[in-house]
């Protein structure tokens, strides 16, 4: 491991052991982990984030293999273990693994989290038949061995499911014009990867802490750079995803509105993308 992969490790522990929600759960008043405060987290989560269900085929998943890598406040980690899978978290903060591993105790469901980099991830090959990974990936410093590290733990036939932060949104267009427009140009000659923001004030919109800090590292990809990345599996298949009320739809009523039309699939801020083995 170089010194400046080992420096962003130091970095994104530090920084992600504030549970990724923690602002949010603030806001709602949440000031414990008792069932009923993290069921008022669980319940803004999922309402906030209604398109999940569409990608994360929770029905599907009794008696699999389940590995998630990013914990967060452990919405889905509980969901994933509730829905009957072998269920197994990584993330690499201690923070998320303890708040999973109360949560999966606390409500009696089977299952455990670990702490651990995805870039060197602490299983042997082909141990699960899906991965889940919402908006961690892009936070590693290496994307692509991020990417590569999900396909070697998949059996075959496996499924990554995998949320990244899409490269030419409406607010990488509105905050970073130049930036963006020289990232569709390199593209266009033959670069294949994400891009990274320039500023910090870039990524604070995205991941921010409690001190006001941005994430120490925010990668941003297109689609098209993500085919590419991941050509080794034998599907891919994508969907834009969510949108807030901001320049240029800032003269929009409600965010819950602006999801139902046509500009999340268009220029929405993620990628959501489920590629099999």
């Amino acid at each position: 491991m170089s010194a400046q992969t080992a420096n962003l490790d130091e970095q994104n522990i530090a920084f992600w052991n504030e549970l990724c929600g923690s602002n949010q759960a603030r806001v709602l008043g949440i000031a414990d982990a008792s069932p009923a405060s993290l069921k008022k987290f669980d319940d803004w989560f999922l309402s906030f984030y209604p398109y999940l269900f569409l990608h994360i085929p929770f029905e599907e998943l009794k008696g699999k293999d389940v590995l998630e890598v990013g914990l967060g406040y452990g919405t889905i980690a509980q969901r994933l273990a509730e829905s009957g899978a072998r269920y197994t978290g990584l993330d690499i903060a201690s923070g998320p693994v303890e708040m999973a591993n109360f949560r999966i105790r606390q409500a009696g469901l089977e299952g455990q989290a670990v702490q651990g980099s995805v870039l060197k991830a602490p299983f042997p090959d082909e141990s699960f038949d899906m991965i889940v990974t919402i908006g961690c990936l892009h936070h590693t410093g290496n994307l692509q061995r991020a990417l590569d590290e999900c396909y070697r733990l998949l059996r075959p036939d496996g499924k990554l499911m995998v949320m990244l932060y899409y490269a030419y949104s409406y607010r990488r267009w509105e905050q970073a014009r130049s930036e963006t427009l020289r990232y569709w140009f390199r593209e266009r000659f033959g670069y294949v990867g994400p891009v990274k923001p320039l500023s910090d004030a870039e990524k604070w919109d995205y991941d921010h802490n409690e001190k006001g800090q941005a994430a120490p590292h925010t990668d941003f990809v297109s689609v098209r750079s993500l085919r590419k990345m991941t050509s080794k599996f034998s599907s891919f298949s994508y969907r834009r995803e969510n949108i807030n009320t901001e320049p240029p739809f800032q003269k929009w009523s409600s965010r819950r509105e602006l999801l139902k039309t046509k500009y999340p699939g268009i220029v929405g801020l993620e990628i959501y993308a489920t590629l099999t083995k």
